[in-house]
């Protein structure tokens, strides 16, 4: 009887090569870096209402803060991103985690297209409570590596909410006012270590 020849099958050496390789690629010094950024941005707000008489509704442009916290990656980047709008009649904030891809255009520029989600926050002046609701972000934007650990982003972002609040309107009733959407446009500095 001849003896029976064991076959190889390729599949579980690759399989492990496909799930070690990104394991390993934080353990390496240039394959992820930490940053912090901090920006300014023009906020546009979009406010509707049912009762369009009793409350001003529109667009709303307000100056914010951003403070933005994450990882690097020669091609993506993940971070967290806390936005502070004082409005003139409202204070809004917003927290988000992004997922952004990087492709370089040149050995110091590079530009950037993603994804984020998480809570936006809203509350009137005046009114002891905070309305709150999911959103969904899209962004895109260029960033300039000054050097190699000061860098320079312009960006733009559409993050996406239906937060239903209820202000005090012109006759002294509370009003459904719905914030659909925010408008920003950004200038900050990322510090990558």
């Amino acid at each position: 009887m001849p003896a029976q020849r064991a076959t190889r099958r390729p599949w579980p050496a690759l399989l492990t090569l496909m799930v070690a390789a990104p394991l390993a690629l934080p353990a390496t010094a240039s394959a992820e870096e930490s940053f912090f950024g901090v920006g300014v941005g023009q906020h546009r707000m979009h406010f509707d209402s049912d009762d369009r008489d009793n409350f001003d509704v529109g667009t709303e442009d307000e100056i914010g803060l951003q403070l933005r916290v994450g990882m690097a990656r020669p091609n993506s980047r993940l971070y967290g991103q806390w936005s502070i709008i004082p409005g003139s009649d409202f204070f809004m904030s917003s927290l988000t985690v992004n997922q952004d891809f990087l492709w370089r255009a040149a050995p110091q520029f590079q530009i950037y297209g993603g994804i984020g989600g998480g809570a936006v926050t809203l509350s009137w002046n005046g009114d002891n409570s905070i309305d709150t609701m999911p959103g969904l972000s899209v962004q895109a934007g260029a960033i300039v590596e000054i050097t190699r650990t000061v860098h320079v982003e312009l960006g733009v972002r559409q993050l996406f909410t239906r937060l239903r609040t209820d202000p005090e309107g012109a006759d002294g009733s509370d009003v459904d006012v719905d914030l659909d959407r925010i408008g920003i446009a950004s200038a900050s500095v990322n510090l990558q270590f």
